[in-house]
């Protein structure tokens, strides 16, 4: 029976302290998350009970709603009956930095990861048809298809800079002005052209062609309109302050650092500037401002901030792929139920645009199918209707990414099988890991993006990571068999027994 989403969001409403309540409201794939001004004015037993939701967390200083895949029909009729004023500055709970740094980036990555998943499937599905020759990789269709499947990764720090925009309270189209300057063609060109010419290639004859493009003008010549290439680099300064040259194409720590500090600066002049001119000079001096602080000052740090952290996890995969598997197939999913799984984003992202692969989503994707695999196990096992109606649509939603269903409306309900599907996923985790499997694009690990982890000439990478959700899947459903769970009572039988008049006895007939 189809959930009635309008009526749904009525009580939501009611159940979560009432209009005035509400602070703000978002959504990521399957969570409402409210910032509430008094959370103890909701009625967590109440809201959980209202169709369509499937729990409630208390996290970050949010209230979040867990729904499932309709959690976008749900916030349609939510804002239908909240009216928040978008201008009016978000006061965040009092709660730990940990919970601040996620609720950030889960705030900032969320409206767009769908498409961004959307673009890195479309480049795995051109590249493996290009790989088994149905598809020419000179063609132009392959071509025009390729650039776009290239689009959302390229324009990443625009999307970002719209959506910190929103969190911060900063004007999004100032921000994404400011965005868009840093991967301004002519800006590129100078970075591209600094690339040039400290090309490290391991072909001398290619290095000597280099170091003569610089200073002969007709080698320059070529390579530059013939080839497209720019080859001089020259020296870039700010006010005297050299500039080091930066790409920000798929940029993101940079990017929230400059959306974080213009919040103060567009406070600042809306602020001492009069009225009359303020709508003209505050987004001036902000863009002014920025661009040139961002190249000096939060590009470089932004840029070291992410490569440490990345360089930390890649670290620890490089010593050991097997154990690191293993670590993150079995707490994949405790951190989901966190919600501090959101702190590996800017890892991945980082990871495609500096090693053009990113080995995480490879062994995170056995979590994934182990959890699957569980809610097949349930299926099997449990005697109850509602249950295997239940574990069935979430397994089936989990085959392509979402687990939560999983995780909150059966898993963690009959606690086993969560535990069951962390072993499982450990064990995947560790053969992926042993493979060194890898996604060659960003994706929510599920059944449709498997073409995202094949690349032609890594076939036993793509056979390890095929071998390794298996595996994940399989385990997950027979530990999930072997060791059991305490089932539960089929509610609508229950209820259907305790309406029936009770049953006269033989004796009493008599």
């Amino acid at each position: 029976m189809a959930i009635d989403y309008a009526q749904s969001a009525q009580e939501i409403v009611k159940y979560i302290g009432g209009e005035n309540n509400v602070i703000s409201i978002t959504h990521c794939a399957t969570r409402l998350r409210f910032v509430l001004k008094d959370n103890k004015a909701v009625d967590k037993e109440e809201l959980k009970r209202v169709k369509g939701v499937i729990t409630v967390i208390e996290a970050g200083g949010q209230m979040q709603v867990v729904i499932g895949n309709h959690v976008s029909d749900a916030y349609k009729h939510v804002l239908k009956l909240i009216h928040l004023d978008e201008n009016a500055p978000v006061s965040t709970p009092d709660v730990g930095i940990v919970s601040r740094v996620m609720d950030v980036i889960s705030s900032i990555f969320t409206p767009f990861l769908y498409q961004l998943a959307a673009c890195g499937i479309l480049q795995g599905i051109i590249s493996f048809l290009a790989a088994v020759g149905i598809m020419d990789a000179n063609s132009g269709t392959y071509r025009i298809l390729n650039f776009v499947s290239w689009t959302a990764f390229t324009f990443l720090p625009v999307m970002i800079a719209f959506t910190a925009a929103k969190k911060f309270n900063v004007n999004p189209f100032t921000a994404v002005i400011t965005a868009c300057a840093l991967i301004s063609p002519d800006y590129m060109n100078m970075v591209t052209a600094f690339k040039i010419t400290s090309i490290n290639s391991a072909d001398p004859a290619m290095q000597q062609l280099m170091r003569e493009a610089v200073s002969n003008p007709d080698i320059a010549n070529i390579l530059q309109n013939v080839v497209g290439i720019p080859v001089s680099a020259p020296t870039l300064d700010f006010l005297g302050i050299p500039v080091k040259y930066l790409s920000y194409t798929a940029s993101v720590i940079p990017i929230i650092l400059m959306v974080w500090a213009m919040s103060y600066i567009e406070h600042f002049f809306n602020k001492v500037l009069p009225v009359v001119i303020r709508n003209l000079f505050t987004p001036m001096f902000c863009i002014a401002i920025m661009v040139p602080m961002t190249l000096l000052v939060f590009g470089p740090v932004g840029n070291l901030i992410g490569g440490a952290i990345g360089g930390v996890y890649n670290y620890l995969y490089h010593l050991s792929p097997t154990i690191a598997g293993f670590v993150v197939g079995a707490f994949w999913q405790p951190l989901v139920t966190l919600g501090v799984h959101w702190g590996i984003t800017p890892v991945t992202v980082g990871n495609y645009a500096t090693l053009g692969y990113d080995t995480f989503t490879g062994l995170q994707a056995s979590a994934v199918f182990a959890m699957t695999g569980s809610m097949f196990g349930v299926y099997l096992k449990t005697r109850s209707r509602e249950m295997k109606g239940i574990s069935l649509s979430a397994g089936v939603t989990g085959l392509f990414g979402i687990t939560e269903p999983a995780i909150y409306g059966v898993a963690l309900r009959l606690k086993k099988p969560f535990l069951c599907s962390c072993v499982a996923g450990g064990i995947g985790g560790a053969i992926a890991g042993s493979f060194n499997a890898v996604s060659w694009s960003y994706c929510l690990p599920g059944i449709a993006v498997l073409p995202v982890f094949f690349k032609e000439g890594h076939m036993p990478q793509f056979l390890g990571f095929l071998l390794s959700i298996t595996v994940a899947f399989v385990l997950g459903a027979l530990f999930t068999w072997l060791v059991g769970f305490k089932d539960e009572p089929d509610v609508a039988a229950v209820k259907k027994a305790q309406a029936e008049p009770p049953r006269a006895t033989q004796a009493e007939m008599n």
